[in-house]
């Protein structure tokens, strides 16, 4: 029991130690993962943000704010006022008449950065005078200059005197040339302007009902130019579109003064060609964008408070970490669900990045999605390795256990792939296995004794043949006390059955009057700890039973029926002798008659030794040996034989066994003793204990036994050389070595002719 036990320490050692190792991998891994997700989180550039947050846009696009118009110079108009530029009167004529229509705003993405040819600057401006509600675009230069600093290009000086305010139309384009964000406030270090949108939008409301721009808190300064307040343009859906009227309808009076009352005004180009086009997030619907569509969604954006301004980078580091933190915790959690947990942890992450979107705030989520992908991957790559390690130590310990069958291992391959060699060792493991399992199985079929397997619950897993003829039918499937009750085992028709744990072995006649012998014995696991199940035999000794009553029979027979005749012989002898006198005749008879109940005697007494029917309990071994003296102390004085004992050393020493049977061994030892041994000499019995063994030495100085005739010494009915002259049967000493071997111990005879023989008992000491 302690090999196993030292085993199952082993055992459990080892995978503790595969498990403690991957936790401090796993510990490892994340000290590397959230430092390196943080830095990812930190590159505002990762094209996987960009791809995420063209989709999540989309949908979160805004609705279109009934108040933006878009004024376009489109083809129509183009066809009808002629090559552009037009005249800048064109431009006054249609602002007369939006001012007029009592419009809220205009904002013109037209660039007036050169004086007109034809002089009309004039014109323009006092329409934008007159107007007073006209925002005009200054533009960034696209370059910068050797050693100078940006510049703006701003509308020509009358213009930028009388429009309402001047702002940037600048854009920002990723570095997948996508528009997808603006910075409301640009320009030089000295002199920032607001962006178009932006002047709009305070166009649009009235001053207590402003809010503070958006994107606040981050300033970028590069080559003299300082950009602050910065947004993802909000853009409305790809389907939608923004309301939009031809210049050229809005110059002749075409459109309704209805129209166009209360809006606000957005005129820039969208004719091919004509003016600027950015890629944006909803290009891949709507094409290019015009540069005044732009314009529009960040209008409709900031009427609707939606502009859209990136988390602070602490916080989006912060979330990405603990996203990482959160499906490393998991798969430490359930390893077992480790892809749903990577798939639950994406989805949660995309949907955060799209619940904040939809609030107007981004979190750029690629950093967080690239840690998990990480982390399951760095998780299933360990837990193989782990499962690998693991996999090879018990299938080293399956090749080093003995084998059941005798088999040929096919060689592994040479040493390369580690699941290579692991998969063909499994393979030869599970067919040694199948091999085992058939063996066994085909053992248990064809096992003469009844067999049954159950589990725990009592229910029947296996039967062999033999237990399906003992009952006449199959028990599997169910309970196993069922089946004993059926075959008549009592105590078992009660309402409340014990359970299988509580049987003991024992014997019983079944319905059909046959002897069966019920034992049980629990079925472990590898470990010993658990029980697995139990495993009944139910072996039929109805033969066995028959051939005891038979024996019994004989034996009544031999020891009342059989001496009966014998002892009233013998009586009507002793009446003859004294009616007639002492004869010959009546001396050989008596000699016959007492030979004939001596031979019963011992055969009675070999039957009893041979028979199943012992008594055993603990006995005083010295109490044996004085009785067998008292029986033999008569014969031992009528030859002059002294009978010598020593006892003191073991005179309160135990043996578990039958008394009346050991008693008799010892009397048939002493009998033969006396028999053999000639008048004046001694026979000695010494009585010690040695290595936890009670040693019983008898030994006489009589004829003593030949070399040769040793090994045959217990053999029945077997008369020796050196027992010529003697009367004897030759069964006393079988009947000795049988009591011997059936208590357990063993008997030793050492004999030199002429100088005696010494018998050697050794009999287990009984343990209290």
């Amino acid at each position: 029991m302690s090999v196993w036990r030292r085993r199952a320490d082993r055992e459990l050692t080892q995978a503790q130690r595969l498990l403690r190792g991957l936790l401090r991998e796993w510990l490892l891994v994340t000290l590397l993962l959230l430092p390196l997700t943080a830095v990812l989180a930190l590159n505002q550039s990762l094209a996987l943000n960009a791809f995420i947050y063209d989709r999540l846009s989309r949908l979160t696009a805004l609705s279109v704010d009934p108040r933006i118009l878009i004024v376009t110079l489109d083809e129509r108009s183009l066809r009808a006022l002629g090559r552009w530029p037009w005249p800048r009167s064109v431009h006054a004529e249609l602002l007369e008449r939006l001012r007029a229509a009592e419009v809220r705003g205009v904002l013109f993405d037209v660039i007036f950065s050169e004086p007109d040819r034809a002089g009309d600057d004039t014109r323009l401006a006092e329409a934008l005078c007159a107007a007073g509600n006209v925002v005009l675009p200054l533009l960034r230069e696209g370059v910068p200059r050797f050693a100078m600093p940006l510049r703006e290009i701003a509308p020509v000086e009358p213009l930028r005197r009388c429009a309402r305010a001047v702002g940037h139309i600048n854009v920002e384009a990723d570095s997948d040339a996508v528009v997808r964000s603006v910075y409301l406030r640009e320009g030089p270090l000295d002199n920032p302007h607001e962006q178009l949108a932006w002047l709009a939008y305070q166009l649009a409301l009235p001053a207590f009902a402003r809010t503070p721009m958006p994107g606040a808190g981050r300033v970028s300064r590069i080559h003299g130019w300082q950009r602050e307040n910065a947004i993802r343009v909000p853009f409305i859906s790809a389907t939608d579109g923004f309301p939009s009227v031809p210049y050229v309808s809005v110059l002749r009076g075409e459109v309704p003064p209805e129209l166009l009352r209360d809006r606000l005004i957005l005129i820039g180009a969208t004719a091919p060609g004509l003016g600027d086009r950015y890629a944006t997030p909803v290009s891949q619907r709507s094409g290019t964008s015009a540069g005044v569509e732009i314009q529009a969604n960040i209008l409709n954006g900031l009427l609707q408070r939606r502009s859209i301004v990136e988390l602070p980078a602490w916080l989006a580091v912060l979330l990405s970490m603990a996203s990482v933190a959160l499906l490393l915790g998991l798969l430490l959690w359930r390893a077992r669900q480790a892809l749903w947990l990577t798939l639950g942890c994406a989805g949660l992450v995309l949907f955060g990045a799209w619940g904040l979107l939809r609030l107007g705030l981004w979190w750029s989520p690629g950093a967080a999605l690239i840690g998990v992908l990480l982390a399951w991957l760095l998780w299933n790559w360990r837990r193989l390795s782990a499962l690998l390690a693991y996999f090879g130590w018990e299938l080293a310990r399956l090749n080093a256990e003995p084998a059941i069958l005798p088999e040929q291992r096919q060689p592994l391959p040479p040493r390369g792939d580690v699941l290579q060699g692991n998969i063909a060792a499994l393979e030869q493991a599970l067919n040694r296995s199948r091999d085992t399992r058939r063996f066994m199985a085909d053992g248990l079929e064809c096992l003469p004794v009844a067999t049954l397997i159950t589990d725990t619950a009592g229910q029947v897993l296996l039967a062999n043949r033999s237990a399906r003829a003992l009952l006449g039918c199959s028990p599997v499937g169910e309970n196993g006390l069922d089946y004993l009750a059926r075959l008549g085992l009592a105590g078992l028709d009660a309402a409340v059955r014990p359970p299988l744990s509580a049987l003991l072995p024992q014997e019983f006649r079944d319905i059909r009057q046959r002897a069966l012998r019920l034992d049980l014995a629990p079925l472990l696991s590898a470990e010993g700890e658990v029980c697995m199940g139990w495993l009944l035999s139910l072996a039929d000794l109805t033969s066995e039973r028959d051939a005891e009553q038979q024996r019994t029979t004989l034996l009544r027979f031999l020891s009342h029926d059989l001496r009966a005749p014998h002892s009233a012989i013998l009586a009507l002898l002793d009446v003859r002798r004294e009616h007639d006198g002492e004869t010959l005749l009546h001396g050989q008879i008596e000699q016959q008659v007492r030979r004939a109940l001596g031979l019963t005697e011992s055969f009675v007494h070999l039957a009893k030794a041979e028979s199943e029917a012992y008594r055993f309990q603990p006995v005083l071994f010295a109490m044996l040996v004085l009785d067998a003296f008292d029986q033999v102390a008569p014969l031992a004085r009528l030859k002059g034989v002294e009978l010598r004992h020593q006892l003191d050393e073991a005179d309160e020493s135990l043996v578990w066994a039958d008394g009346p049977l050991l008693t008799r061994a010892l009397f048939n030892l002493l009998e033969n003793a006396i028999k053999y041994s000639p008048g004046g000499t001694r026979i000695s019995l010494d009585l010690t204990v040695l290595d936890n063994e009670l040693v019983c030495r008898l030994s006489d100085q009589g004829r003593g036994i030949s070399a040769a005739e040793l090994p045959l010494l217990f053999d029945p009915y077997r008369r020796l050389t050196s027992a010529q002259n003697t009367v004897g049967l030759g069964l006393g000493l079988s009947m000795v070595k049988t009591v011997i071997d059936r208590h357990g111990g063993r008997i030793h005879c050492a004999s030199v002719e002429g100088q005696g023989t010494t018998f050697t008992i050794y009999l287990a000491l009984w343990q209290a």
